[in-house]
């Protein structure tokens, strides 16, 4: 979908929401997180929104900056370690766990067994909805790449997965 209006961003928005917070939470698994992410990569949509509107996929370029957000946060998290851990001190382990993680804990675990690039893909192609060509965008790679990484990737879920991974290709529109 292509937004061109200034008046579109809220659109946007409310269009782009729950399918970043849904693709958020595959990349990473925590659904509180994805939220908060999805919530902050919107704002800085709305921010550059001049510019974001013009691209191929704004929806990509807020799902990267969903990752790029959420690796900041892991980082964060790592260090808090790293200083406690100096200090003798244990770092807090109380994780906030949403309800319904059980229910998805196969896919979770399947999604985990791909690499950080496959499960890009993966979460951009049938998450997200997006061509071959918008996720060799966002992901600065060559279409060839996307489709030999899906390939791979297709090919570990369906070994992960107890029942057959059945994946509907994204038609490409090109």
């Amino acid at each position: 979908m292509t937004y061109r209006a200034s008046e579109d961003v809220e659109r946007f928005c409310v269009d782009a929401h729950p399918k970043l917070v849904a693709a958020l939470t595959h990349q990473f698994g925590e659904q509180w997180l994805a939220e908060d992410l999805a919530q902050e990569a919107l704002i800085r949509a709305c921010d550059r929104w001049a510019v974001v509107r013009e691209l191929d996929s704004p929806v990509g370029w807020t799902f990267r900056v969903g990752v790029n957000l959420g690796r900041s946060h892991f980082r964060r998290r790592a260090a808090e370690r790293r200083a406690c851990a100096r200090q003798g001190r244990a770092a807090d382990a109380a994780v906030h766990r949403d309800p319904d993680v059980a229910d998805r804990l196969g896919l979770q675990e399947a999604l985990a067994a791909l690499t950080w690039r496959q499960r890009q893909v993966v979460v951009l192609r049938f998450f997200l909805g997006l061509p071959a060509g918008e996720v060799a965008t966002v992901l600065s790679t060559t279409e060839g790449a996307v489709r030999a990484l899906t390939h791979r990737a297709i090919a570990v879920l369906r070994a992960s997965l107890d029942e057959p991974f059945v994946a509907e290709e994204v038609p490409d529109v090109s």
